[in-house]
């Protein structure tokens, strides 16, 4: 399973990384990752020409898209419209951020990170995305 996080770089820009989930383990029912935590969730529906100018992440977030289509300008200038099964980790705490634009009707689910689970994460960390542990790759 694929998702997009969007992260800031040391260019105080965010930017889109994607990032693949392993799975772990079988179960009848189908193949599950590991566990991450979560504090909140709570469901979210738009509508179409809502506009969110420039700003950043208030918090760790997974928004999880049910139906619509909404657009993301990240500052680094990449473009990516979300769509019904996409996910996006907004990660994006400091900096310039990104401009959200609703392009149709919809609805999301946004689940927030507990940031009390992760230990401080180095720098190094960010530079190579395809090595350690799905939670050191889900911290950038």
């Amino acid at each position: 399973m694929q998702i997009t996080k969007l992260i800031t770089k040391e260019d105080n820009k965010s930017y889109f990384v994607d990032i693949e989930i392993e799975n772990k383990h079988e179960h009848p029912l189908g193949q599950y990752t590991e566990r991450l935590p979560a504090s909140s969730i709570t469901f979210r529906e738009f509508k179409p020409g809502a506009n969110f100018d420039w700003h950043t992440a208030p918090q760790i977030q997974y928004i999880i898209y049910l139906s619509g289509e909404v657009e993301v300008q990240t500052s680094g200038g990449e473009t990516r419209v979300f769509k019904a099964g996409d996910i996006l980790l907004a990660a994006d705490l400091t900096g310039q951020g990104h401009i959200t634009k609703t392009l149709t009707a919809g609805t999301s689910i946004i689940v927030t990170e507990d940031l009390k689970f992760y230990p401080k994460q180095d720098a190094a960390v960010e530079d190579n995305l395809g090595s350690g542990d799905l939670i050191n790759r889900m911290k950038l």
